[in-house]
């Protein structure tokens, strides 16, 4: 067990050496699934070294729910620090620290799993999301840059298309934008921020929520989108304060969490919506994520269709939580549209990972890992049912993505 003084966002080692025993989890996408193989799901494992760096390795399995989970011997290897997402029948690892690139991880007719395309950028990338069936929008967002530098990506070849760079003052006169979300819809990117001090990681404007709005494809500035009735979009390296439904409306989930990085909570905890090719937030809808489960709040969201998100609520009053600590957590599923919470039984209290949610969803289940006193197990949970079912032991310090090609 680790004292929460162990969570530092400046030295992301560190945030991840004390995420290492409990701080798990898994990472999918909107997309639908493609057909099964014969090892259909795939794990980002992490493993530390003697010199307590991590490697990852993202092996292929065709049970999750029986046995162990392990990377002796197999899988794509990568030392360093990488966060993974998926986008159709790719996965994409997103390199950090002194590791700035970006590679592609697909699947073979053998089920063997090999790396396509290998971009480097100036700065790690914030996020990469989908534009169309053959282009992938990546951001650069840094604190060490005066620059929002936005790279379309082709699909297949995972190589740079082209790069337009916009200024960080059309989103922050002080301090740095730090990463919330991000968005296509229509003739728009969305990108949510957060104001924070580059040498803290305080958060010191917290009194609105902010998304700016670009015209897509051309990139260029349109406006800044504010809304008072909650704080700011998203929380440190969660990337989930943007998700989109079918209909291209898209909402922006608010928590002001301690647990992911807020060194202050000025405003209340919900969801807004940005209905689809619109400019400003529908003054009509609001989620009160609060009043729904009795002062709670949740930082982790994932789209699964018809109106319903998977989350991750955090059960400490924001008051009580440990800067950093991203838990301790409850499965859920937030019905958008119905405006409901409903808490997925048979799955224990746990910690995050700090980061990207890793979690799959497969049709009426979503595969999540799950950090325990005795290890790190996979649940399958039912999102129809509300209930869960306990798998594979999961050999590894933390799992950094789950998925199903």
């Amino acid at each position: 067990m680790f004292s929460k003084n162990q969570f530092k966002p400046w030295a992301m080692p560190a945030l991840i050496l004390s995420a290492a025993i409990f701080f798990t989890g898994c990472g999918g996408s909107d997309d639908p699934e493609p057909e099964e193989t014969e090892s259909p799901f795939v794990v980002s494992l992490a493993i530390q070294g003697s010199d307590n760096g991590f490697t990852y390795y993202s092996v292929p399995f065709s049970d999750v729910m029986t046995g162990s989970l392990s990377a002796v011997g197999q899988g794509i290897e990568q030392p360093g620090y990488y966060d993974f997402t998926q986008i159709g029948s790719t996965i994409y690892s997103i390199g950090g620290l002194d590791d700035v690139n970006v590679v592609g991880i697909s699947k073979n007719e053998d089920g063997s799993l090999e790396q396509v395309g290998d971009i480097s950028f100036v700065n790690s990338l914030s996020d990469i999301i989908k534009a169309d069936d053959n282009t992938l929008v990546a951001l650069e967002l840094s604190a060490t840059s005066d620059q929002v530098k936005f790279h379309t990506i082709d699909i297949n070849s995972v190589a740079v298309k082209s790069t337009v760079s916009r200024p960080v003052s059309d989103l922050v006169s002080e301090y740095s934008a730090a990463y919330g979300g991000m968005r296509i819809s229509g003739d728009y990117l969305y990108l949510a921020y957060y104001v924070s001090d580059p040498t803290t990681y305080n958060t010191p404007s917290t009194e609105q929520a902010e998304v700016a709005v670009y015209s897509y494809p051309a990139f260029e500035f349109q406006k800044i989108m504010t809304d008072s009735r909650v704080g700011p979009i998203g929380g440190f390296n969660v990337k989930a304060g943007l998700i989109k439904d079918e209909k291209g409306d898209v909402y922006a989930l608010s928590h002001s969490n301690p647990a992911n990085g807020y060194s202050q909570t000025t405003k209340s905890a919900g969801i807004l919506k940005i209905e689809s090719g619109a400019t400003a937030f529908d003054e009509e809808y609001f989620l009160d994520i609060e009043e729904l489960t009795g002062g709670k709040t949740t930082a982790h969201l994932m789209y699964l269709g018809d109106g319903k998100a998977f989350a991750e609520i955090n059960m400490a009053d924001r008051a009580d939580q440990a800067r950093w600590s991203d838990g301790p957590l409850r499965s859920a599923v937030i019905d958008l549209y119905a405006k409901t919470v409903t808490y997925i039984s048979g799955v224990p209290e746990h910690a995050g990972q700090g980061r990207r949610l890793a979690a799959v969803h497969d049709g009426d289940f979503v595969y999540m890992c799950v950090p325990e006193a005795t290890g790190i197990f996979v649940y399958k949970m039912d999102v129809k049912n509300f209930t869960a079912t306990k798998g594979a032991e999961v050999e590894a310090n933390f799992v950094a993505g789950f998925f199903k090609l």
